[in-house]
């Protein structure tokens, strides 16, 4: 991402969603409140571009089969949004359920989770974390929409800071409180060698039991997509088949809990739960 500039993936997904509400039956699929959230968000956000007239536009039915035409570099990829969010949000949900307290959004971008449950689970605290363009973005949404009590937003580059030390300066995150940390759309811009310091990180301000969910890409051959990425500055960095996360993560201070997901529906990537050993 280019320093200083609100992310365009984060943005793109957001709006995505809100096309995908009004193809087929997504709009009964989707959490309930996500579509209607992330319109009020992006459109509170001041983003530049992100006006009435493309909220309109985004609900059109061409935008649809432009959506379609897109999904030709990345096949599936569209609807994988979509299911990124049930899937995430049932496995907050679980974490919840079996005791955790904490939940931590970690490149959160334009994502309505911690909006949508924090009102619902006043006893569970809910953090986000972001770079300082995308976060300063979204506080500015989040300033219009309300933002609940136990939601706490950080903006950090953890590029440069540790992920324990920014959570440790706030005061509020707990390390011996059982968390869910959730990294959707994240891994894959990140390096090998950043995605096992941030797991490093994650484990060195987690409890045992502690969860985490990710997604992560999976390899491919094509070349188009990754140098169309290059140009907008949010080039893929990393690529690892599901069936070799045991390894990958090995050492980090995770272990996989999830089986191998081999379901073509989630396009380019790939979605694992790992907890805290």
């Amino acid at each position: 991402m280019k320093r200083g500039r609100i992310s365009q993936t984060a943005l793109k997904v957001a709006l995505s969603l809100i096309t995908l509400s009004v193809k087929d039956d997504w709009a009964e699929r989707l959490p309930p409140g996500l579509v209607e959230i992330s319109e009020r968000l992006l459109l509170a956000s001041g983003s530049p571009g992100y006006g009435p007239g493309l909220m309109r536009a985004s609900k059109k039915q061409w935008m649809v089969r432009v959506y379609k035409i897109h999904d030709r570099l990345m096949p599936g990829q569209w609807e994988g949004f979509g299911h990124r969010k049930i899937f995430m949000q049932q496995q907050v949900e679980r974490a919840i359920e079996e005791g955790a307290r904490q939940v931590l959004v970690l490149g959160a971008g334009f994502d309505t989770l911690c909006l949508r449950l924090a009102p619902r689970h006043r006893d569970v605290h809910f953090f986000e974390v972001d770079h300082p363009a995308t976060s300063a973005a979204k506080a500015r949404g989040v300033a219009v929409l309300g933002q609940p009590e136990n939601m706490i937003q950080i903006a950090a580059d953890l590029g440069q800071r540790g992920l324990s030390k920014v959570l440790s300066e706030g005061g509020r995150w707990d390390p011996a409180q059982l968390s869910v940390l959730l990294a959707e759309g994240l891994f894959l811009y990140l390096k090998d060698d950043e995605v096992r310091g941030l797991l490093d990180e994650a484990a060195a301000c987690t409890p045992h039991r502690s969860r985490i969910v990710f997604t992560h890409k999976i390899p491919d051959d094509r070349k188009v997509l990754p140098m169309i990425l290059r140009l907008v500055g949010e080039p893929f960095q990393s690529a690892v088949r599901s069936e070799d996360l045991p390894g990958y993560i090995k050492g980090t201070g995770w272990a996989m809990i999830s089986d191998v997901d081999t379901d073509a529906a989630h396009g380019i990537e790939r979605y694992a739960v790992a907890e805290r050993l």
